[in-house]
């Protein structure tokens, strides 16, 4: 055990519940000599996890506090989606997203990119269209037929966004084909790239979200492209395995 390590905690155990202690009754509660405490309280203190209060008394940090405290429902979210989206993609070494359906429209809750000398741009993840992008195609596949009213009553059939799609009963049989795959392909020949994502669904089997990749043409070799699915069916297990709920139709998320 590394003792200086211990007598840290220490310290911090004798001042928790906002007590405010001198450094004489510190050294006497902890055991450690006065030189010694010094040092690690000074330490402490230029690191901000402990405070002096001018007159030899010491306390626990605002900082410190903030640190114990668990993170806000969605920036741990989001902390746990990049987690997952960088492991993605530094395994495909290509750029990854995960996505979520907030108030009818298509976030991303992370994007990441492996470095390379030729890159995806990351702006392909600003503003993505529910139904020009394969996320939101995947995510729109598993709504229940209600859900997929609303976003029909909001944003209209497709139309050129999603192969002229202009009927309700057209957008069904898309969404049924994208259901039997569970993925959701798209090429633009113009930028040279290729677009991936499947579905995450939540612990009860409801569609939370989507993972996706992009990856450009070239880097496509026939081996290369079931490579990448593979690792992107494993991502999107793990992330419904972590039991990330997302909370498609709500305008606030939760974890189980």
């Amino acid at each position: 055990m590394i003792q200086v390590i211990e007598r840290a905690f220490s310290i911090l155990e004798h001042l928790r519940n906002n007590h405010v202690l001198s450094l004489g009754v510190l050294a006497k509660r902890s055991g450690v000599n006065k030189s010694t405490l010094c040092n690690i309280l000074r330490t402490m203190s230029d690191l901000g996890y402990i405070e002096n209060d001018g007159r030899g008394n010491y306390r626990i940090s605002e900082k410190f506090k903030q640190l114990a405290q668990p993170l806000p429902e969605e920036e741990l979210l989001r902390s746990q989606c990049m987690h997952f989206c960088k492991a993605l993609a530094e395994e495909t070494r290509e750029s990854g997203v995960i996505a979520t359906l907030r108030n009818r429209k298509l976030s991303v809750l992370a994007q990441s990119q492996y470095p390379r000398s030729l890159m995806i741009s990351m702006t392909v993840y600003e503003n993505l269209s529910l139904y020009h992008s394969v996320s939101g195609r995947i995510i729109l596949a598993f709504l229940k037929p209600s859900e997929l009213d609303e976003i029909i009553d909001l944003h209209g059939c497709p139309g050129a966004e999603w192969d002229g799609i202009e009927t309700h009963a057209a957008l069904e049989a898309a969404c049924r084909q994208l259901r039997e795959t569970q993925l959701s392909i798209m090429v633009n020949r113009a930028d040279g790239i290729k677009a991936f994502a499947m579905p995450v669904f939540d612990a009860k089997h409801r569609i939370c979200g989507a993972a996706g990749l992009t990856v450009p043409l070239f880097r496509l070799e026939e081996r290369k492209e079931p490579e990448i699915l593979k690792v992107l069916r494993e991502c999107v297990t793990k992330l419904s395995f972590a039991n990330i709920n997302l909370n498609l139709t709500n305008k606030t998320w939760r974890l189980l």
